[in-house]
């Protein structure tokens, strides 16, 4: 089993505070105001950590996904979260997990939104698959940031 760690940053000119509220404590009721496709709620737990996050969404042929993840740390000071994915998503025949880490860094005015992604896998880890998953994290990055803008009194 090895480890292959991606991290991808994305520059944002919306506050780290207001960043980190919608991309991580009020994700479940931001994120489908601007991805209607998009589905979360708490399965186990108060949202802390140890709590199971259940997600659905419809992909680019409206198949229907779900994944689900382990919160396993929160810091709100630090603009922090870690979580594990635990089933759907990423996972295959060759991964065995992903522990995801977003780290959210005060930068001027705006932030630095920082996704690691640790992929456990049995085998060799398929780089362009990993590359892509990173690329749709940024792209939900930048969605949060325009309804961010267009709504300046969200997660305020």
């Amino acid at each position: 089993m090895g480890v292959t760690t991606a991290t991808h940053e994305f520059k944002s000119s919306i506050p780290a505070s207001r960043m980190y509220k919608a991309i991580i404590q009020d994700s479940p009721t931001v994120f489908p105001k601007f991805m209607p496709q998009y589905k979360s709620e708490i399965v186990h737990g108060d949202g802390g950590v140890g709590s199971i996050l259940q997600t659905c969404f419809a992909d680019e042929g409206n198949q229907v996904k779900v994944v689900k993840h382990r919160v396993e740390a929160k810091d709100p000071a630090n603009f922090y979260s870690k979580y594990t994915l635990i089933e759907g998503g990423a996972l295959s025949d060759n991964v065995e997990s992903v522990v995801n880490e977003v780290k959210i860094e005060p930068a001027g005015d705006g932030c630095v939104v920082k996704a690691i992604n640790h992929y456990h896998t049995k085998g060799e880890a398929d780089k362009a698959f990993i590359e892509s998953i990173g690329q749709q994290t940024l792209g939900v990055y930048k969605a949060v940031q325009d309804y961010l803008l267009a709504n300046p009194t969200v997660c305020v």
